[in-house]
């Protein structure tokens, strides 16, 4: 492992467990923001602010040569659900087994993608405090709402945050969990809303209204039985897919035929298709099926929704995540891959099966986004979620690599701190994940930072 990485590991378990130990609910994000912020300020970066909808950033400015680059990853987390899932692990408590994992809600999805992006920050303050310059900025950006897949977060950060400040960025590195694999994209999704309506009755006597849930029925069945087939597919990203995951019916109370009926549908789709074209799509079933009964009434639309961020910024945003993909011949690809192959790393290129906020920087801004972290996806949103310490620390090890390659920093002006333990394999000893368990203990429960008073930064 590279010798700076592993001379601050114990510091970046420490601040992954207290990360994990502030819940930070999509909305409730104001507690984690601060302890990030104060981090960035001890570490030093040259400019550290929360901006009015909360997300944090800091800075650390280089040339205008560039290339710039953007670490972002996300304050929020999804809810635990049932605590008796957890196997003996409190969602909060940050514990570390016995074979060097911490658990906890948010350490895969993005807490220790958050640390790692931020002690980042820190390796190259001290590489260019050593009188190495940088060719250009290193922004980190912990952004709010990323699990609302509003883009809500981003957007801001892109549209108003940056630019009033006259910044930019060419290339983006997403800390989601990508298993120290590169994802360069995923399809896209939009929250669909179909609505039926009728009239209302007394149930006893039901011919007497229009039951709304008896007019979305047919709606139900072309969706779940028709409307999968032959959708369109991608070479990388696979075929675009529909289901149903909600249905609500108003006035929703005993003995009263409901007058409106609505369902949630849940569209991914692929390079080629437009959110116009896939509302079109369900307009057409509208539209065959009020030829075949004259009293159906009924709408579709994409979901809408005023988010509300925890510094009190509202606006009025869409559930829609655009499709994305990076391409594997770009040449920020290719330096990240020889960035990781030089510690000992071999990516493999894959596209997450979910949303990013990527769907803002590459979908709409056009700017190359790649995702690496040493989390694991198939532990994120479960009660089995956990990061591992090795993973996290060689995904460390990673990222300074892959800044030294972007910035063509030449190896012999490392030679004081580029150095390799355990054979340049970036494997971490077994003897040292014990240290870190005797060394490191998780908070108690009435230690939990719940009540966390906030406080901003000024921009």
């Amino acid at each position: 492992m590279i010798a700076v990485v592993r001379d601050i590991q114990d510091e970046v378990v420490s601040f992954t467990q207290e990360l994990i130990q502030i819940p930070s609910l999509t909305g409730d994000e104001g507690a984690l923001a601060q302890v990030v912020f104060e981090k960035l300020r001890a570490i030093g970066v040259d400019e550290a602010f929360i901006d009015e909808i909360g997300n944090v950033v800091g800075i650390l400015y280089g040339g205008q040569a560039g290339p710039h680059v953007l670490l972002n990853n996300h304050l929020d987390i999804v809810p635990t659900g049932n605590l008796e899932n957890w196997n003996g692990y409190h969602p909060f408590g940050a514990e570390i087994d016995q074979n060097g994992n911490i658990h906890g809600r948010g350490a895969a999805d993005d807490k220790a993608g958050l640390s790692v992006q931020l002690y980042a920050m820190k390796l190259m303050k001290s590489l260019r405090d050593t009188g190495i310059a940088l060719p250009g900025n290193v922004l980190f950006a912990s952004v709010v709402h990323e699990e609302a897949a509003e883009m809500f977060g981003i957007e801001y950060l892109c549209k108003k945050t940056l630019p009033r400040k006259g910044i930019t960025f060419d290339v983006v590195f997403l800390g989601e969990p990508t298993d120290l694999n590169l994802k360069l994209g995923h399809r896209g999704k939009v929250e669909i809303v179909v609505t039926t309506r009728g009239k209302t009755a007394h149930s006893s006597t039901p011919w007497a209204g229009i039951n709304a849930l008896q007019k979305m029925i047919p709606i139900l069945e072309t969706v779940f039985d028709c409307m999968g087939e032959n959708l369109a597919r991608h070479p990388e990203l696979g075929q675009g897919s529909v289901t149903i995951t909600n249905l609500v019916c108003r006035p929703g109370t005993l003995s009263i035929i409901p007058d409106e009926c609505e369902i949630s549908v849940d569209r991914r789709y692929v390079p080629g298709e437009t959110l116009e074209g896939i509302v079109e799509e369900f307009q057409q079933v509208l539209e065959h099926l009020k030829k075949k009964d004259s009293q159906l009434e009924a709408s579709v639309g994409v979901r809408t929704f005023r988010e509300k961020s925890y510094t009190g910024y509202e606006k009025e945003v869409q559930k829609h995540h655009p499709v994305w993909i990076t391409a594997k011949e770009h040449p920020f690809v290719r330096k990240t891959f020889r960035a990781l192959q030089h510690v000992g790393q071999n990516p493999q290129i894959s596209y997450w099966p979910g949303g990013t906020d990527g769907s803002l920087t590459a979908g709409l801004m056009g700017i190359p986004t790649i995702g690496y972290s040493g989390m694991q996806f198939n532990y994120a949103h479960t009660p089995q979620e956990m990061v591992s310490i090795q993973m996290m620390m060689r995904s460390l090890e990673g990222y300074f690599a892959i800044l030294c390659e972007l910035f063509e920093i030449d190896a012999n002006d490392l030679s004081s701190i580029y150095r390799f333990h355990t054979g340049g394999t970036g494997l971490m000893q077994a003897h040292h994940i014990k240290g870190i368990q005797e060394c490191i203990r998780p908070l108690a429960p009435a230690e939990y930072r719940e009540g966390r008073k906030t406080s901003h930064g000024s921009e």
